[in-house]
């Protein structure tokens, strides 16, 4: 049997549009469309740097799942979680080599293309109906575009990482005032560092596999996550405090080498979008039907729950808008803040 690799496909694409494909055993690429078949399966490798449980990698999974139903020996499909091949920058570089085909990553997109940045500005988005409608629209199709041209990767859905709410162990988060001097895991995000450095904290970038140790040693007060995230690593354990401060709705990125998509013959081209739209979906609806039971579960563990005056945060975080939308290249960001920013 032959296996066809996706990333000996894009060896060969850069040298010749027309010349498409080499397989596993192949000395030269034929020319014309990619034939994929149970004697010659396509081989698709996935990574993403948190484990089971987590929303990226529960869409990584779900993802998967689906190809293999719907392609089933046409595919071998090969699954790294838990950071197996590096942190969301290291997958990320990996896509663009060629050493990884698929990936799903969070916030550090944005280090690749600052058009993503838009995701950062802080309380744009109030719920789920609301970025649904952003990201399914026309904003979130020139985000896509935006990755290709400017990276050669494809975003094929946003899945869900959550709307981010803040722990720590010194106070409750009422208001940006509460946020003073905490010292708070961020991930390595510039506009992240902008924005909790403009709201008072001290924040502190490093990887989310370093989180729960940091916290146990006191080396943070606290992070800032999705509540399946909090859940999935367990840093509730380590944290008294859950705000429910919602200020950043964090996308979980199905990405791909688009040259790779392109040239995948069309019906497996077609079930792979499929896949990743409904994966997408999927997980946007686990992640809203964990939300109120995760809550439920921090207060029946121990930890003090609060909500926040969000007209105090929404306020504050007006003045950050303008120092972050300077970044995003164009007139992209002040299109997004004249659609949603009265909302």
């Amino acid at each position: 049997m032959t296996v066809v690799s996706a990333r000996l496909i894009r060896a060969v694409v850069p040298m010749s549009v027309g010349m498409l494909a080499l397989s596993a055993c192949a000395t030269a690429a034929p020319s014309g469309p990619l034939e994929v078949s149970a004697e010659s399966p396509l081989e698709i490798v996935l990574a993403v740097e948190t484990t089971a449980g987590d929303p990226l990698a529960d869409m990584l999974n779900l993802f998967a799942d689906k190809l293999e139903a719907e392609l089933g020996d046409q595919v071998e499909v090969t699954r790294h979680l838990g950071g197996a091949v590096g942190n969301e920058t290291a997958t990320l570089e990996a896509l663009r080599a060629g050493t990884l085909d698929v990936v799903v990553v969070g916030s550090d997109i944005s280090n690749l293309d600052p058009t993503f940045e838009i995701m950062e500005i802080p309380f744009l988005f109030s719920d789920r109906a609301t970025v649904g409608e952003f990201l399914d629209g026309e904003f979130g199709t020139e985000l896509s575009e935006s990755l290709t041209e400017s990276t050669g990767l494809r975003v094929l859905s946003f899945g869900e990482n959550g709307f981010r709410h803040v722990t720590n162990n010194r106070r409750p988060i009422e208001t940006p005032a509460d946020l003073a001097g905490l010292k708070l895991r961020v991930p390595e995000v510039p506009a992240r560092v902008t924005t909790f450095t403009r709201l008072g904290a001290v924040p502190t970038p490093m990887s989310i596999n370093e989180i729960y140790i940091s916290l146990d040693q006191g080396v943070l007060d606290g992070q800032e996550n999705p509540l399946k995230v909090i859940d999935g690593f367990s840093f509730d354990e380590k944290q008294q405090y859950l705000s429910l401060t919602g200020h950043i709705y964090s996308p979980a990125y199905l990405t791909m080498n688009a040259e790779l998509f392109t040239a995948l013959p069309e019906d497996v081209r077609a079930v792979v979008q499929t896949a990743a739209d409904e994966a997408a979906q999927e997980s946007r609806d686990l992640g809203e039907a964990a939300d109120a039971e995760l809550i439920t579960q921090f207060e029946a563990g121990g930890m003090t729950v609060n909500e926040i005056d969000t007209a105090a945060f929404r306020s504050a975080a007006e003045e950050i808008w303008t120092e972050l939308q300077a970044g995003i290249p164009g007139d992209y960001a002040g299109r997004v803040l004249d659609a949603y920013a009265a909302e």
